[in-house]
């Protein structure tokens, strides 16, 4: 004796290859209307504007959501980063004294 799931597996198979015994009896289709490539095309074209149509009301909304909820809330903005001293020491004009020691030197180079 086989095992007792064995006869359910069998029924379901013989249902399987009956349901798609029938599926290839219908496909003679003589009353079905045609689909010619223009009206496929269309619809894939018609399909994509309609897709990106939606996805840009999609951005406009929670723009303006988000600018709604900004200013529902008082418009929090942050606090200016504290200035911080520059590394670099400005320039304080032309001053001619700090070379003024090479001069009395008389170095020759």
């Amino acid at each position: 004796m086989g095992p007792p799931g064995l006869p359910p597996l069998h029924a379901l198979l013989g249902l399987a290859w009956a349901l798609l015994g029938s599926v290839n009896a219908q496909r003679d289709c003589t009353g079905c209307p045609q689909l010619s490539g223009g009206l496929i095309a269309g619809l894939v074209v018609g399909d994509l504007l309609l897709t990106l149509l939606i996805a840009m009301a999609v951005y406009c909304l929670a723009g303006k959501i988000h600018r709604h909820r900004g200013s529902a809330q008082g418009e929090v903005k942050k606090p200016p980063a504290p200035e911080t001293e520059s590394p670099y020491q400005e320039l304080q004009g032309q001053r001619l004294d700090i070379y003024s020691d090479l001069k009395k030197s008389g170095a020759n180079y």
